[in-house]
């Protein structure tokens, strides 16, 4: 829709990225006086659950870790979804996903981060 593109430009294009209505579980417009005042969506999305062994040796981790994010950017991308989310409490660890698996900062420092796929 029109309306709703000229409002994400007008106030949330600095935010984030105008939403992929072809991928939505369901979406809402609310009108008043025949006027779009604002849409809403609701999207499935991936999270990336990752459980390592710490006593492992640094490369059987950095191996199992290349192999879980490989299969979980198949699988989110077979599976249609745009993106993988993962909620991490480490920030070293968010480190390594930021620097070698393409994942971004979204929220505090080790506490979200987004890969778009």
């Amino acid at each position: 829709m029109l309306a709703i593109d000229e409002i994400w430009k007008k106030h949330h294009s600095n935010d984030f990225s105008v939403p992929n209505r072809e991928t939505r579980l369901v979406e809402w417009v609310a009108e008043e006086d025949g006027k779009v005042v604002a849409y809403g969506q609701v999207k499935l999305f991936a999270e990336a659950m990752i459980i390592l062994d710490k006593d492992s040796s640094q490369r059987n981790k950095v191996e199992a870790l290349k192999g879980l994010l490989l299969e979980a950017f198949r699988g989110t991308q077979s599976s249609g979804l745009e993106d993988i989310y993962c909620f991490i409490r480490d920030p070293s660890f968010a480190s390594i996903l930021i620097n070698h698996f393409g994942f971004e900062l979204v929220d505090n420092p080790g506490e979200l981060l987004l890969r778009k796929v």
